[in-house]
């Protein structure tokens, strides 16, 4: 584990930009307006005291915490497995906007670091120890959680079996999201999928791409329509984990020609893996490799 994230340099760089200049100028003798430096500074320094790791051997949820962490600021908090850059809280302010988004970052793994317990927060425990509803999809949903905390503030709520449904009021199949989140006190759905191919079979295609994305925006509907009144979600975000630059750049082409009914106001994050083969394959590569 490492403490993560350019923002977090940027902020103390800030702070410490601010007081020197302050500093000069009030040793040339140069009048300021009261307040006008000082209140920037304090933010920065206060900012980054909230993202300082916590010397236990464990990354915190987000500061303050409440359950599973939670934070009212913007931007990252606690801790992350691996380097994380990008859109970083960005996400809640889309909670409110009844059009669909897109978002995108990059997460790093290299070698030393290890997917395992003691490397995830509170809630990515749970989300470790819990078994999910069928699939090998358990590392990509442990990592869409951390990474709406580490950014977001989300904190967990339910996991994939504990969100509750009723029948589809269509009949048609009975779709459920991967992950029940608060982010700023809403009730968020998040429904996870892998883009990835065998680096023998070449690249995804437009047309692979297209239709993984078509798949899951119709579940993110189904699911939406029958989950029941007590677990209703103000919307859901599509957070798809990319093994390749190339398949990142295929989802931001063909998402926009995706019929818009099926878009809805679904939020697509997006986040590029790099020497992260541990969110596709089976058994895990250590990280900082890529899978085959």
């Amino acid at each position: 584990m490492r403490s993560l994230n350019a923002v977090r340099g940027g902020l103390v760089f800030g702070a410490v930009s601010l007081f020197f200049a302050a500093w000069v100028t009030a040793c040339s003798g140069t009048e300021q307006t009261a307040g006008t430096d000082a209140a920037p500074a304090a933010t920065a320094t206060a900012t980054a005291t909230t993202t300082t790791s916590l010397p236990d051997g464990g990354p915190p949820d987000a500061t303050p915490p409440s359950n599973d962490g939670g934070s009212a600021e913007s931007g990252p908090s606690g801790d992350i497995l691996g380097t994380l850059m990008g859109s970083c809280g960005e996400v809640r302010a889309e909670l409110s906007k009844p059009t669909p988004s897109l978002k995108v970052d990059t997460l790093t793994f290299v070698a030393g670091e290890t997917y395992d317990r003691p490397s995830l927060s509170p809630g990515g425990v749970r989300l470790f120890d819990t078994p999910n509803a069928g699939g090998s999809s358990t590392e990509s949903e442990v990592m869409s959680y951390e990474v709406l905390r580490y950014c977001e503030g989300a904190k967990l709520l339910k996991t994939e079996t504990e969100v509750l449904y009723g029948p589809p009021p269509d009949g048609g199949a009975a779709s459920i999201t991967d992950v029940l989140v608060e982010i700023d006190g809403k009730r968020v759905g998040v429904s996870v999928t892998r883009a990835y191919k065998p680096q023998n079979q070449g690249p995804q295609t437009d047309a692979e791409v297209k239709a993984l994305l078509e798949k899951k925006l119709d579940g993110i509907l189904a699911s939406s329509a029958r989950v029941s009144a007590q677990d209703k979600w103000v919307k859901q975000v599509l957070h798809v984990f990319a093994a390749t630059q190339s398949s990142t750049d295929a989802i931001a082409r063909v998402l926009p020609t995706i019929d818009p009914a099926k878009r809805a106001d679904t939020i697509v994050l997006v986040t590029r893996t790099v020497g992260g083969g541990f969110v596709y394959c089976n058994p895990d590569p250590a990280l900082g490799q890529e899978c085959p």
